[in-house]
């Protein structure tokens, strides 16, 4: 018995001691268990913090930041950014996929999603992204594949390029714009420069800070202010034009251009960006092309020329001796018939070799000294002058001419330019028909207009080139033409304020008609009645000749012999001046060619001679026959009233001094 309570009381211990050992392995592990709470909360607080600190940067970010769904492509959410950025409503943007906010048209979208799903990782690309309000940015892209609530989601930051591209953009087009060869401006719609590169300044001559305080209307000949006005309308209204104008450097030197203006957006605002190509070489190549031309025609026209001034020479050579024989047998009448031929053979002689030295001259003056004639002549004459083209005595049968002329074809212009042009379009129709055929020119007077029609029955002329037959350099004849004649004949006919048209098809040959506006009248001096005979048969005026051409003065001296004038002649510069000394004259006729002092020099002396007497000037008319355009500022120093061309009618002579004299008498100079 007493050893059970013995071992009861032992087991009791052991109990005890066990219930001890737990108690301190319990107070362990509580203290355990302490530590480790406490340390979780520790780690969740930071948990915590992080979560939030994340979440602050991504909603404060200053990129797009956007989670798309990889199995949809729908965005799950974005950062506030986006929102702002792409102009949405978070919950609109929610709704949408990446496809509604790229670019419309966008490549390789989808691609790049299955890249992204299978690699984890997007490198930097660039992408368009459109706004709400329909306006695009562009942004580099880049991001990763991660899981969010059991989904493979793709988490996007898209960071904009749009004004570093912008920079760059203006980066590259501020080097093109400083090394262009061209000079180009950027002005306001209205005009005034914003904008130059230094080869503006450099063809223009002035520093840049001075042409930047400039405007177009300052460097634009003013007679073109028109064209430029025009031309600033178009390009406000959205037009892109190109357009040809003369610029005028500060040295004064003018220069053409030909611009090409469209608008452009300059530092946020519209401006007009002009890029001008100086066009100076190729008008003077274009000048001398021309030039060519027409000596090339001319050429052409010289066994035309030599066949009608043989038979000119054949005329006064026949009428002379037919005056002369009906002369001596006392047959008045007739031989002033034979006179009077003299007198129109001289005439038209004078007449071609005018419009042969107008044809070559290569000029292209206004219709400031136009005059009205009858257009049936100028063809007449044009036929009889291209005869050799198509009348050769080799092959009479090859080309057949028809030609009928036209009644009341009165027109007002330029004779030589407009001959011009009517030789050409009859070389070009020959030439249409190398074979032989039939060249018809049909003129008509319709109402208001005259039309002239040259056909031929060659091989006609295709869509294509007819539409380009009026362009500078434009041929279909090779390298042995210039391509200028049409386009040159072309802009003839409409300085003259008319019309050129074609009508031709392949095979059926070619019609060119030409549309010249009618004029009422005659020029004055061909349809009023000559001062000379209005003029009283009294009047008495005292005339001045001189000429070294001893012929020339004999012929005057028997002219105005029963005249109201009375002539002094001298064959000498220094016999005139010894006759201006001595006496008075109403006026006094000089020939430019004099040896010792030329026709200019005496009128200077002359003059001088006036003012050092004290004397009224008397009128100086220079007499010429030199195919020289004489200086209207140089004449007006050397006291030239008036420039007579030889030849010239000795009743056309009286006429200008009857003239005159008149004017004098008005004046009470005389």
């Amino acid at each position: 018995m007493m050893s059970r309570i013995q071992s009861l009381e032992q087991r009791i211990q052991e109990l005890e001691e066990l219930l001890e050992h737990s108690e301190r392995k319990s107070d362990i592990l509580t203290n355990l268990l302490k530590e480790a709470t406490a340390e979780f909360n520790q780690v969740l607080e930071k948990v915590s913090t992080s979560e939030a600190n994340f979440r602050a940067i991504i909603e404060n970010a200053p990129e797009a930041i956007y989670i798309l769904d990889l199995g949809n492509h729908r965005i799950l959410d974005c950062n506030p950014f986006t929102t702002r950025w792409l102009g949405y409503p978070r919950p609109e943007l929610l709704q949408m996929g990446i496809e509604q906010i790229l670019t419309p048209g966008a490549e390789g979208v989808i691609e790049n999603i299955r890249k992204a799903a299978a690699e984890g990782v997007v490198h930097i690309q660039e992408r368009s992204f459109q706004k709400k309000d329909g306006s695009l940015v562009d942004a580099e892209v880049t991001g990763m594949v991660v899981e969010v609530q059991g989904k493979k989601c793709f988490v996007a930051l898209a960071r904009d390029v749009t004004e570093r591209k912008k920079n760059e953009g203006l980066l590259r087009y501020k080097e093109l714009f400083d090394n262009v060869i061209d000079p180009v401006f950027i002005s306001h719609s209205q005009g005034a420069f914003l904008e130059v590169n230094d080869v503006a300044c450099l063809r223009l001559q002035y520093p840049r800070q001075q042409l930047l305080k400039l405007t177009f209307t300052d460097i634009v000949r003013p007679t073109q202010l028109k064209v430029l006005r025009r031309m600033g309308e178009k390009v406000r209204s959205g037009e892109t034009v190109q357009f040809e104008i003369e610029t005028v450097t500060q040295s004064g030197e003018v220069i053409p251009f030909e611009f090409h203006s469209r608008l452009i957006d300059f530092q946020r605002k519209p401006a007009v960006l002009s890029v001008a190509r100086d066009l100076s070489a190729r008008k003077r190549m274009e000048e001398k092309l021309i030039r060519s031309e027409r000596l090339s025609a001319v050429g052409e026209m010289a066994s035309g020329v030599a066949h009608n001034f043989n038979n000119l020479l054949q005329m006064i050579l026949g009428g002379g001796e037919a005056a002369l024989k009906k002369l001596a047998s006392g047959e008045i009448r007739k031989s002033r018939e034979a006179i009077l031929t003299l007198m129109e053979a001289c005439h038209r002689g004078a007449d071609i070799v005018r419009r042969i030295k107008e044809f070559t001259a290569a000029k292209n003056e206004g219709l400031d000294k136009a005059k009205v004639f009858d257009l049936g002549d100028l063809v007449s004459e044009a036929v009889q002058l291209t005869a050799s083209l198509w009348a050769n005595p080799a092959n009479p049968g090859k080309y057949r001419l028809n030609y009928i002329r036209p009644l009341g074809g009165l027109i007002r212009g330029n004779p030589s330019e407009l001959y011009e042009v009517l030789v050409n379009l009859i070389k070009n129709a020959l030439e249409a028909m190398p074979e032989g055929g039939t060249l018809t020119i049909s003129p008509e007077a319709r109402q208001e207009h005259i039309y002239l029609s040259i056909t031929d029955t060659g091989k006609g002329i295709s869509e294509e080139n007819r539409q380009r037959l009026f362009q500078p350099f434009f041929t279909t004849k090779g390298e042995k033409s210039s391509g200028l004649g049409l386009s040159s004949s072309y802009g003839i006919i409409k300085k003259h304020g008319g019309d050129m048209v074609v009508k031709s098809e392949p095979g059926a040959g070619a019609t060119f008609t030409i549309i010249l506006p009618r004029a009422g009248t005659l020029a004055e001096e061909e349809q009023s009645q000559t001062l000379a005979d209005r003029t009283p048969a009294e009047t008495k005026i005292k005339f001045l000749l001189i000429d070294d051409e001893k012929n020339i003065l004999k012929m005057m001296e028997m002219f105005f012999e029963d005249s109201p004038v009375e002539l002094t002649t001298a064959g000498t510069t220094e016999r005139g001046l010894a006759a201006i000394y001595g006496d008075r004259f109403d006026a006094i006729l000089c020939d430019f060619g004099m040896d010792g002092m030329n026709g200019l020099e005496l009128g200077r002396a002359a003059w001088d001679y006036a003012r050092q007497t004290g004397w009224p000037k008397t009128p100086f008319l220079l007499y010429t026959g030199v195919d020289k355009k004489l200086d209207p500022e140089e004449l007006s120093r050397c006291g030239v009233d008036w420039v007579v061309r030889k030849p010239i009618a000795c009743t056309e002579l009286l006429r200008i001094l009857y003239k005159i004299h008149q004017e004098h008498q008005t004046s009470g100079l005389c």
